[in-house]
């Protein structure tokens, strides 16, 4: 009994010298900036609805853009590597919950061996020394980690966070897919209506050049004007050529984006898109960004590394384990499982951390590293975030007031040419004239077709800056594929 005395007195000073060093442990210093939580985003004045819907590409009218969209969704490559990325994670969540689970094992072994004349075993007649015999141990064991001090819940926390963050990616990854598509489309839009001011134009200058021959043939001009009525043309016929093939290398590019091989490019037709409002809440706090996947996937690996710390933290305390054996034992098969050859053993063993070189110590250092690096990821991209959100509504702001005055100097230069026209025909201006006008028309109407694009372009950044309609799902296990194509 002194004995058992002493040991308990030797381990429990042993368990106190293990934890007298033991490192604070403050999740306050792993919290996002407070200023950057609770700041406010401006919003233009008179705005009214709420955040993107997820598939907020329906927004823009066009039934080929849907079709598109929801395609690549199916079965892009990309997503198909995402949603490998979460079975990784949730498999890797799946092996920390089987670790901090009993362990029950079966065991069976059959053996033949001579044994030695100067071990364990006597020799004859006591035993079978010298002699070749038959061994065999049937067993079961049980193992279990009593996990005092929560390093096993904390892994297993850590592993669902990062499977939550992976399944964040994936809704990143979608969003990104989905956002480079329309903005593929709205630059093949885009070009169709610049290879339709070119041919308009290409037209008229075709009709020029007519007149100009009847004048020339009438004496009223030289060949000079000709001729510069056949370059003019011939500048615009070489601008259309160009402006064909960016359609044809745009439609390849859709059709790679979507997981179409080339030849899918043919059956995409001229886009037909429309131009929604900008229309955003009253007001838009920037805790609101976690709609964004990204930023939602770095709060996850914040609370990732924080079990990380806890786990690091708890290798400084006594690991605890409970093991226990039951089975047969036996010299000879032929006895094994007699009652005889019973055997059981139960019985916790304790491992306690002296001296690793300081390993332990390291590893706490470098998951609390990792905590503040993945709070300072997450401020950042907030900051980033919101610096997005107010450049988008800036230029969109910027962008309909300038819609007004493009479109007031459309109007004005095409009454200009038309004129300008008039007064050629009549005899009354040159042909000069009549040029520099339809170059203030050409670029315009070049000018108007290109706001419109970069207008497009700016909501579609402004529904990515917003997230595009994710919502975070109510639990880690939530998956994907319960997402709406």
């Amino acid at each position: 009994m002194p004995d058992c005395r002493s040991l308990v007195v030797a381990l429990g000073g042993l368990l106190l010298g293990g934890c007298a060093a033991l490192p604070n442990l403050d999740f306050s210093l792993f919290q996002p900036d407070a200023k950057v939580a609770l700041a406010t985003l401006p919003t233009p004045t008179g705005a009214v609805d709420a955040w993107p819907v997820e598939d907020w590409w329906k927004a823009y009218g066009d039934p080929q853009l849907d079709r598109l969209i929801d395609q690549a969704l199916a079965g892009h490559p990309n997503l198909a590597a995402a949603r490998a990325r979460i079975a990784q994670a949730q498999a890797a969540a799946g092996i920390a919950r089987g670790n901090a689970s009993p362990q029950v094992n079966a065991d069976l072994s059959l053996s033949r061996g001579r044994q030695s004349e100067h071990y364990l075993i006597p020799p004859p007649p006591l035993g079978p020394a010298g002699q070749y015999i038959n061994q065999g141990q049937a067993t079961v064991g049980l193992g279990y980690d009593l996990d005092f001090w929560g390093r096993n819940a904390a892994l297993i926390a850590a592993a669902q966070d990062q499977a939550e963050a992976a399944t964040f990616d994936y809704a990143g990854a979608r969003l990104a897919l989905a956002v480079g598509i329309a903005r593929a489309y709205a630059q093949l839009a885009s070009q169709y209506e610049l290879l339709d001011i070119a041919q308009a134009t290409l037209k008229q200058r075709e009709g020029i050049a007519d007149l100009t021959r009847k004048r020339v043939a009438a004496g009223l001009d030289t060949h000079l004007e000709i001729r510069q009525a056949e370059t003019g043309t011939a500048s615009l016929a070489a601008e259309i050529v160009q402006l064909e093939s960016a359609i044809a290398v745009s439609r390849l590019q859709l059709a790679a984006l979507t997981g179409s091989m080339p030849d899918a490019a043919a059956s995409i037709a001229r886009p037909r898109l429309s131009t929604p409002p900008f229309n955003l809440p009253a007001s838009l706090p920037i805790d609101l960004l976690g709609r964004r996947p990204e930023i939602a996937a770095q709060g996850a690996r914040i609370a990732a590394a924080r079990e990380g710390i806890t786990a690091a933290r708890a290798e400084f305390f006594p690991n605890i384990n409970l093991a226990a054996l039951i089975g047969f034992q036996a010299i000879g098969f032929n006895r094994l499982f007699d009652a005889g050859s019973l055997t059981n053993s139960v019985g916790p063993a304790i491992h306690l951390p002296i001296f690793n070189g300081g390993r332990i110590r390291s590893n706490y250092a470098l998951r609390t590293a990792e905590a503040e690096g993945a709070v300072a990821q997450y401020n950042q991209s907030v900051l980033t975030a919101a610096q997005d959100v107010v450049e988008q509504l800036t230029r969109g702001a910027a962008l309909d007031k300038e819609a007004v005055s493009s479109q007031a100097a459309v109007a004005s230069a095409e009454e200009a040419y038309r004129i300008a026209l008039l007064r050629y025909r009549e005899g009354l201006s040159s042909y000069l004239s009549v040029l520099a006008v339809e170059g203030q028309l050409l670029a315009q109407r070049r000018a108007l077709a290109d706001l419109k694009a970069r207008r497009l372009d700016a909501h579609i950044g402004l529904v990515r800056a917003l997230g595009g309609g994710f919502a975070a799902p109510q639990n880690a296990s939530e998956k994907p594929t319960q997402q709406k194509s």
